[in-house]
């Protein structure tokens, strides 16, 4: 764990983090969904799209990054939208998408007219907010949506959440980041505004932690 001493907050430390290592976490998924997870990841995906209410509607990539997933859906001719708290990742971002829409935004401030999206994807960005605040992004989240708009995010599995520097963030181990971690009861407290499509365990450690992946709609 880290050093709570540290002046910077949880949300400011993590951002740093990633300006930092922006470039080498690029240079290392630069040829994502290849295989293991990264290939569930890619299933993932093309689901929460066959769930869209329908394929003109506009998708908000929250914790877009560098593109990870912003690439994969303007190659599928989709209408995307990425913010990112970082802005060294979404310098990449824009260096490799110029073509994609992008905005530096905390995605606990979502500034977005009120059901403009029809599909919401969080991957692997909710566990980074501190659990005293994600209620905000949820309704954030909710409000943004169109009536039965799509939502899928992914969630670490454990308990209590905290600065870490090995352990959860052992992709860089030194370098700190938050993580909050979801029990399966926390997540559909959490999620109660919305309709559980698919509820996917994936029980293996990965990264740290087990996994949950959620499908929803926006409940009316």
């Amino acid at each position: 764990m880290y050093d709570e001493s540290n002046r910077m907050n949880e949300v400011e430390l993590t951002r740093k983090t990633y300006d930092e290592i922006a470039g080498d976490y690029a240079r290392r998924l630069k040829d994502p969904y290849l295989g293991g997870s990264e290939a569930y990841h890619k299933r993932a995906i093309d689901r929460f799209v066959s769930l869209l209410p329908s394929p003109e509607v506009r998708i908000l990539d929250v914790g877009c990054g560098f593109g990870h997933d912003l690439g994969y859906f303007l190659a599928k001719g989709l209408n995307v939208y990425g913010v990112d708290l970082s802005r060294g990742m979404l310098s990449l971002a824009r260096r490799d998408f110029p073509e994609a829409q992008l905005c530096h935004m905390d995605m606990r401030w979502l500034n977005f007219r009120p059901e403009s999206f029809g599909g919401v994807w969080a991957a692997h960005c909710l566990y980074h907010v501190p659990k005293r605040d994600i209620d905000r992004v949820i309704s954030g989240i909710r409000q943004v949506l169109l009536p039965q708009g799509t939502f899928f995010c992914s969630l670490k599995l454990g308990k209590g959440d905290g600065m870490y520097t090995d352990q959860q963030a052992v992709s860089y181990p030194g370098k700190p980041r938050f993580y909050a971690l979801y029990t399966e009861n926390e997540a559909r407290e959490m999620l109660s505004g919305f309709d559980i499509v698919e509820w996917d365990v994936k029980p293996e450690i990965y990264y740290g932690s087990a996994w949950l992946y959620v499908r929803s709609k926006k409940s009316v």
